[in-house]
């Protein structure tokens, strides 16, 4: 299903929006083989949760942030910078240039040190140096994509309408059941097949609930920002150019592409006989023509 005017609405009266069946059958199809060379036996535990837990599955130290942005493969990479995700956060902020801030998967099952209930909280202590406005030119759009089914048993999020709490300082920007019981009494726990989105706000506050059964949750975790403001952004894509599967990904991109995450616009005054030899050198095979 594409997102549709009456998730726009909604997310505009409570700061979230869930699409149900958001990718393509095939999409989902592709992206889940990915995962499972990624995460072997993940999805499969999560389909099956009689059956063995994945091997290592809870290794010690290992994060999502290992799992990022540019992907092997092509499906988990279209997906974020799906069109659709780009057009609904570009929405969001009235129509400002966008770029992606993040994207990484993320995973847990009963047991994991990432099983637990969260606190009720904002996400823009790690995704902006100040405070978030209530003017769209500055909002920041996060999507959580969901690969496996989440059912009320298998860790859903739980999200609080912005009409609890919206004309309040969001601040303090984490809040427990006892300092503040009605942003947990109204909370809507995300209950959805797979390949499903939630769209929520960084004024929006949410929480992951933990396991009440045996069973893992997969899942994608994408950003986007305004372009301009320089102090928002959750990772540094330059971070990732060490890698060798960064220069593949930027190789075979499309400008348009290169741009969202952040990499120089054709025309712009960066562009010299000199940065042109640099990032030839740097990235082989890439076409620079246009810039």
């Amino acid at each position: 299903m594409a997102i549709a005017n009456e998730h726009i609405t909604h997310y505009r009266e409570h700061g979230f929006a869930v699409v149900e069946n958001f990718l393509a059958p095939a999409l989902l199809a592709a992206a889940r083989e990915e995962i499972e060379a990624l995460l072997p036996g993940w999805l499969d535990y999560a389909d099956n949760p009689q059956a063995p837990k994945p091997d290592h599955w809870n290794e010690p130290g290992r994060s999502r942030r290992t799992l990022r942005f540019p992907f092997v493969g092509r499906a988990l990479n279209d997906i974020t910078l799906h069109p659709d995700l780009q057009d609904f956060a570009k929405l969001m902020t009235g129509g400002e240039d966008i770029v992606c801030e993040q994207s990484d998967l993320t995973y847990k099952c009963r047991g994991h040190y990432a099983d637990s209930e969260q606190v009720m909280h904002l996400d823009y202590m790690n995704h902006t140096l100040v405070y978030p406005p209530d003017l769209p030119k500055y909002w920041q759009t996060a999507f959580l994509l969901y690969y496996s089914d989440v059912s009320i048993d298998q860790a859903p999020t739980a999200v609080t309408s912005w009409q609890a709490y919206r004309d309040e300082l969001l601040w303090p920007a984490a809040h427990t059941r006892d300092e503040r019981p009605a942003l947990y009494d109204k909370e809507v726990k995300v209950t959805v097949p797979a390949g499903s989105l939630l769209a929520y706000s960084m004024r929006t506050f949410h929480r992951g609930t933990a396991f009440q059964a045996d069973g893992a949750r997969v899942g994608h975790f994408i950003s986007y920002a305004p372009k301009n403001p320089r102090w928002m952004g959750i990772v540094g894509w330059p971070e990732q150019g060490v890698h060798a599967g960064f220069a593949s990904w930027m190789v075979q991109a499309s400008p348009a592409e290169r741009a969202l995450v952040g990499f120089p616009d054709p025309g712009d005054p960066y562009w010299t006989e000199e940065t042109r030899a640099g990032v030839a050198a740097r990235f082989p095979g890439i076409d620079l023509s246009v810039y």
